[in-house]
């Protein structure tokens, strides 16, 4: 699997496992895209010099910030700050579990979902509790938007003696960046004014997984969960400029109802154009992940949070 990561990231950590400097891996990558006519992006070539050094992302220890989607096999130790309620589903007939954990360290937190009844029971039996430490090997770093740790069958997971102080509890908001400084696959948060706003669209998703359900049939089915009574869910899509650029900013779910309100009352035409004329022309902080979208071959931001730019606040700001 490719890892996903903006160019910073990526030399950072090839530069520790190297343990060479940023600057030298840097100097490194302009020769190997100058060898190759520029026809690499520095990203790739970043990645073709990682090999060459014989560095492999995959089967490594490291702190939960550290971590880059992408990355297979990984170790890590962490205190468990939340456990959510194991889940059952059926697919093809057989039922199965999932469960989900936080998972944090001095320099972070992830969700950690479990998939297999093994590493389940653990929870069920009270051995992995809130607030112990856990040593987490061989998972797999995936994600739409954000990062989670996946433990498979051939994963492991014990108690760990380690003691972590001070650990992460939160996510902390990236500093604002102008979107025409946007690396793809990293959290970002900009000031911009919305310009436009699309029609939104309405989906169905199974009440247990969120997943995407389809109307066969004269019935709705989750490819995990069979036969369900779905939930309806909203998509909104707006271009946003701050000057520099602009940029799709795509809100689902709740946040799409923060930004034009209740899926009852969007499904009014007219007081979608209502919203649509209160909307525009608005500036708003937005937070969320930045991401190409391959069917429309165009970068985007998936929205996470959202607030509206409040002049005062701003000089709080300037003044601390």
């Amino acid at each position: 699997m490719v890892i996903k990561a903006t160019y910073e990231q990526l030399i950072d950590r090839i530069a520790k496992l190297a343990g060479l400097s940023v600057d030298e891996i840097e100097r490194r990558v302009e020769a190997k895209r100058a060898k190759l006519s520029n026809l690499i992006s520095k990203e790739g070539a970043a990645q073709v010099l990682a090999a060459e050094l014989g560095i492999s992302f995959d089967k490594q220890k490291y702190k939960i910030n550290d971590l880059l989607l992408g990355m297979r096999k990984v170790q890590v130790i962490g205190k468990v700050l939340n456990i959510f309620p194991i889940r059952t589903y059926t697919r093809k007939g057989t039922e199965s579990k999932v469960a989900n954990i936080i998972i944090a360290d001095e320099t972070g937190n992830i969700r950690t979902v479990f998939w297999d009844t093994n590493h389940i029971a653990k929870i069920e039996n009270g051995e992995i509790k809130v607030g112990v430490c856990v040593e987490i090997k061989k998972a797999d770093v995936r994600g739409m938007d954000n990062k989670e740790l996946h433990l498979g069958s051939m994963s492991e997971i014990e108690l760990s003696d380690k003691t972590i102080e001070n650990v992460i509890t939160s996510r902390p908001s990236p500093d604002v960046k102008k979107i025409s400084e946007i690396s793809l696959n990293e959290n970002v948060r900009v000031k911009a004014a919305v310009v436009q706003v699309f029609q939104p669209r309405f989906f169905n998703v199974c009440p247990e997984c969120n997943m995407k359900a389809t109307f066969e049939e004269g019935k709705y089915l989750c490819a995990k969960h069979g036969n369900v009574i779905p939930k309806e869910r909203m998509l909104v899509n707006m271009v946003v400029d701050d000057g520099s650029d602009n940029i799709h900013a795509i809100g689902f779910n709740e946040i799409a109802e923060k930004i034009i309100g209740k899926i009852e009352e969007n499904k009014d035409p007219q007081n979608f154009l209502i919203k649509k004329k209160e909307l525009l022309g608005k500036e708003f902080f937005f937070s969320g992940r930045a991401r190409k979208n391959m069917l429309f071959s165009r970068n985007e931001i998936v929205v996470n949070d959202l607030e509206e730019v409040n002049p005062e606040n701003i000089i709080k700001e300037f003044e601390k």
